[in-house]
């Protein structure tokens, strides 16, 4: 799972969270996010819309370098208070990755296609949702030191939080298939009855992998893999469809 925490031993985290509780303490303001990636949001659009999945998915892999960052500052740092303050400021930059995979998503729960797109949307983005208040309830704990000395219960909460993580993982899976589903024109069907073609494009098919490939260039070759993470074996759905061999829109 994506969560700082889950990628640090428990006794480690529980060394930092204890020798460092008085050395430093997180002002608890929130910023607006600033979100990098640029989309033009048209609502209407299946393709506009898987741009923007594919864009919030992006935010997400933003997310999870962040506790990759921390690894990597952890394993040459030895000062438990400049690693306490490592790992709040790269969970708050994994929140505020999550607020903005949410604030992407966010025209297209108006969209006049109510039926798959703003649904799938306000699924996707409430998801999102999930994995910023789950972080910022991380955040809180961090914060919240001196009144969380008894192990035990640091460990119920980060598990809790681990446990409530994998739920959200599973349920993007769904959205990212109905997603992946609103591609296909329902109106057209091959001779044996099938459904066999997008509503996208030969150009806009090969917009959508070229950007799945610049966010997830290794997932030809780990999406499908056992053990692999949630948020690869998602990119290896987008994948999967998008190199099927339905025809597009224009052919």
């Amino acid at each position: 799972m994506m969560l700082l925490a889950r990628r640090l031993p428990l006794l480690v985290a529980f060394c930092l969270l204890t020798s460092a509780a008085a050395t430093t303490k997180a002002d608890a303001e929130q910023t607006a996010p600033s979100c990098l990636y640029l989309h033009e949001a048209r609502p209407d659009s299946p393709y506009a819309y898987t741009q923007a999945s594919l864009i919030a998915l992006s935010y997400t892999r933003s997310a999870s370098r962040e506790a990759e960052a921390f690894e990597a500052e952890r394993r040459v740092e030895r000062n438990s208070g400049t690693l306490l303050i490592a790992m709040m400021r790269h969970t708050k930059t994994a929140s505020e990755s999550y607020a903005c995979a949410e604030v992407v998503l966010e025209p297209y729960k108006k969209s006049p296609d109510q039926k798959m797109i703003g649904l799938t949307a306000a699924y996707a983005a409430g998801l999102y949702g999930q994995h910023r208040r789950l972080t910022d309830q991380f955040l809180d704990l961090l914060r919240n030191l001196p009144d969380h000395s008894d192990q035990v219960k640091l460990a119920d909460v980060i598990s809790t939080i681990e446990v409530e993580r994998g739920k959200v993982w599973k349920e993007l899976i769904k959205a990212t298939t109905l997603t992946l589903l609103g591609l296909v024109d329902q109106s057209k069907t091959s001779k044996d009855g099938t459904l066999q073609t997008l509503v996208i494009t030969r150009a806009e098919r090969k917009e959508l992998v070229d950007r799945l490939l610049r966010a997830f260039p290794e997932v030809k070759a780990q999406g499908h893999k056992p053990g692999t993470s949630d948020l690869m074996f998602i990119a290896s759905l987008y994948d999967q469809f998008l190199t099927k061999p339905y025809k597009c829109a224009d052919e």
